[in-house]
């Protein structure tokens, strides 16, 4: 589902650079800024004829821009890839390189579900996983002048100055700066989508990191392909709509009147497996840090799966509120001190 809440009244003055905290994630896109957090699911469907879709779906051109290589391209992005496509759209997760190759895409998804303005500036800082290695190919995916149609009529230009790009924890970091000692050991456990990650910082700089290829993605996957799921429908089930169903914690799937189907008591079964065999591992690989450790904070969706709270406080690990947004809340508020200091 994509997900809007406006903060305040947009006042926006639009000479001049906004910050703008983004955090492309394996299952979701979170984009941050003063007046606006927009979530969207990192889904992209590229297209080549327009057909029988409907451009009002949410529709994104590329014209023209320093994107040279984008120039002509179409795309839908966010919840509307799943609807237009429910079977071939592209998710971020499937790409060793998915978060470079649509940060754009999805960046112009979620500007998609604003008010329509000729004209964005925004001063960007996201996240990678290894930034010293991917943060400048991250960074020129994005930065540039844009030139970008919306639903086939509303023409914008966005420009967009990335200040910088910082290593994933980060962002959470900061947002927790009140409750944690940011100059003591903090070990961040991002639960998220494609990969299970503990980060280690001190002082604010990272210092030791662990990864284990066991993410949400498998969960969700699990569920889809398990044998009474299967027997339900007669075929797997749609991984975007299992997602939907966790998210909302109803764990019905699509429209229940229709399809009859809630896999509650299938996902209770696996998330026991997915515990086991990615969560526990994490725990394992840190356990060196984590008995000297000044905190230990949960981000993330994974931090927000239902029933999986009690074990990571169990463990001695905090989760943060709203975890799937603290990160992007956190280069937020990053790009707003970088842009306050570089004066743009």
């Amino acid at each position: 589902m994509n997900i809007v809440r406006q903060l305040e009244p947009v006042t926006t003055n639009h000479s001049q650079f906004q910050p703008l905290g983004l955090d492309i994630g394996n299952g979701a896109t979170k984009f941050v800024i003063d007046a606006r957090e927009i979530l969207i699911p990192s889904y992209v469907h590229a297209i080549h004829d327009i057909g029988s879709t409907d451009p009002e779906l949410g529709l994104i051109e590329y014209l023209g821009g320093d994107r040279t290589d984008l120039i002509g391209s179409k795309w839908f992005a966010g919840k509307s890839a799943a609807q237009v496509a429910p079977l071939t759209f592209q998710r971020v997760v499937d790409d060793a390189k998915g978060k470079i190759k649509f940060a754009l895409q999805l960046l112009t998804g979620a500007i998609e579900t604003m008010p329509h303005q000729l004209r964005w500036k925004f001063a960007i800082v996201l996240s990678s996983q290894d930034s010293q290695t991917f943060g400048d190919e991250l960074a020129d995916s994005v930065q540039g002048v844009h030139s970008i149609r919306f639903r086939g009529s509303d023409v914008t230009q966005i420009e967009i100055d990335v200040l910088s790009v910082v290593e994933e924890g980060i962002g959470a970091i900061a947002v927790a700066s009140a409750d944690i000692d940011i100059k003591g050991t903090t070990i961040v456990n991002d639960l998220g989508n494609g990969t299970l990650i503990a980060s280690v910082f001190q002082g604010g700089k990272l210092v030791d990191r662990k990864v284990i290829l066991r993410g949400v993605e498998p969960l969700i996957d699990d569920i889809a392909n398990h044998k009474e799921t299967r027997k339900k429908l007669s075929t797997p089930a749609r991984k975007d709509l299992i997602r939907a169903g966790i998210e909302n914690k109803t764990f019905d799937y699509g429209n229940v009147a229709v399809t009859g189907f809630n896999f509650e008591q299938i996902y209770l079964a696996e998330l026991k497996e997915w515990i086991v065999s990615g969560l526990a591992q994490l725990l394992k690989a840190t356990s060196e840090w984590s008995a000297n450790a000044d905190a230990s904070i949960a981000i993330g969706g994974g931090a927000q799966l239902p029933k999986i709270t009690p074990l990571l406080v169990a463990k001695g690990i905090t989760p943060i509120a709203d975890s799937h947004w603290s990160n992007a809340r956190g280069l937020f508020k990053l790009a707003q001190l970088k842009l306050q200091k570089g004066g743009k």
